[in-house]
Formats: structure tokens, sequence, C-alpha cells
């Protein structure tokens, strides 16, 4: 497996102007991770494919792999103008990750709304995807559902919409602590579901992620048995990016990440 960091986990270096991606690539080879993901909140919104280019090529030189691109989708808006607007925008930048040579994008589902009907929600997520797998599949490109948004955010739910839509390139990114809302104030029995949920969804993993902040005395995270997700992910059979994602102090982010390599270096 390979160890990468998210762009997003230095945002505070991003929205404060200390940080571009030039920037951020050198600081990750300084980090000595194996790639990154791309968040796009920061890719310049004039020219994103040629921003898109310029930073794969970047990574390239210096030996760098980008683990993913994130598409920040929701696809269970309640208007179909909006949901119309949110595949067009999932179609183009499938097409600007193409072109800029990376294989996968990290995509979710969407949020529910108070008042909508779930059900309902979880069909138009199916829609969506049926209209934009298409494309994935002429640029050859892996869309990985993240479990991250509140539409189905069970391993069963998420998997039926992958059924429902019937593409092999609709793939997963288990986020496992995302499986537990707070997990950071959770005991260790409801913390079971982390585990138990990410075993149902890791087999059609072709991304992951793994939420870093606090560590114990011998550098283990504090909430979560690294080394079991890890074995869980060994067993499905990947052997891709693990992107490591600073869930908060962002500020923080170089020695946070600085630890979150250790630690997965230690249990590689």
């Amino acid at each position: 497996m390979k160890a990468s960091i998210s762009a997003w986990s230095y945002r505070y270096f991003f929205e404060q102007k200390k940080m571009d991606y030039m920037a951020f690539i050198a600081e990750v080879k300084r980090l000595k991770a194996d790639g990154f993901e791309i968040f796009p909140n920061y890719v310049d919104s004039e020219n994103p494919g040629g921003h898109l280019k310029k930073i794969a090529k970047k990574a390239a030189k210096v030996g760098l792999e980008i683990s993913s691109v994130i598409a920040g989708n929701d696809f269970a808006r309640a208007t179909a103008r909006e949901r119309a607007e949110q595949i067009d925008r999932m179609k183009q930048w499938i097409a600007y990750t193409a072109e800029a040579g990376v294989g996968r994008m990290n995509v979710f589902t969407g949020y529910h709304v108070s008042g909508q009907d779930p059900m309902a929600e979880a069909w138009r997520v199916i829609d969506c995807y049926r209209e934009v797998m298409p494309v994935a599949e002429k640029h050859e490109m892996t869309l990985c559902i993240e479990n991250h948004s509140s539409v189905h955010p069970d391993a069963d739910g998420l998997l039926a919409i992958i059924r429902a839509v019937g593409s092999k390139f609709l793939r997963t990114n288990p986020d496992p602590t995302n499986f537990v809302p707070e997990f950071s104030r959770r005991s260790e029995r409801a913390l079971d579901a982390v585990y138990t949920e990410t075993e149902k969804f890791a087999p059609l993993m072709a991304n992951g992620h793994l939420k870093i902040n606090e560590f114990t005395s011998t550098g283990e995270h504090a909430f979560v048995n690294v080394k079991r997700l890890l074995d869980i992910f060994r067993k499905s059979g990947f052997d891709g990016h693990v992107v490591l994602e600073v869930d908060s102090q962002p500020e923080n982010a170089p020695e946070i990440c600085a630890k979150g390599l250790a630690l997965l270096r230690k249990h590689f």
C-alpha cells in the first residue's frame, strides 16, 4: 500500500494564501509520502483542466503519484435543475482528471435534507450515476464512492447504490471513521462499527482514507486500531493509496501528517 496526503489536510495554508499546489507538492515530497489527493477548491477555477495538468506534471517530475481527485458532488439535490448542474460538473471534472493522467476520482452520494424521502434521495443518486458512468467508462475513470455524505451512510446502502448503477468503474473509497459520527467521543463498543462496516465496504475499494488528529504516546491513532483497518484493506486485495486527512487543528497539518505517515509505514 501507499501513503498519501489529501490537500484538504492543508486547507488552513491554502485558505490563508500561504500555500499553492506547487508548494504543497514540495511539502508532500519533504514528508516522504508516496502521493497526494487533489481538493478541487484550490484548483484554478478559470482553467481547471490546465491547472490539473500542471499539477500532474510537477508531481511526476518529483516522483509523486496523484491518488485521486475529489469531486465533491451532491446527487441528492431536490430539483432536476440542481442535479443536472451536478451531473454536468462531474462530467467536466472526469474529462479534466483523465486529461491530466489521473485514473481515480473520490466521489460522494449526496446529503439528506430534512423533510425529503430518503428512498427518493437514494434513487436520485442512482439516476445521476447512471448518467455519469458512461462518461467515466469512456475515459476509463474509476469513481470511488466514499462513505462521506448522509444518503445511505452505512455500507449496505452504499453497496446497494453501486449494484443498482451496475458499472465496474464505480468502486468504493472507505473512510472508516465516517461510519461512526463523532467517532472521537464514542465508546469502544460503539466504535466496533468502524471495523464491521469497513469490512463490508472494502472488497470494492480502489482508494482509501484515514482521518488523523490525535495520537497515543507510542504513536498509534488515539481512537481506532490502524493495524486492524489496514489488515481489512489488505485482506480485500487492496494495494493502493491510503490518504491521510487531518480531521481538526489544520494549522498543525505538517506535524500531524508526519505522525500519520510514520504510523502507516509502521503497519504497512
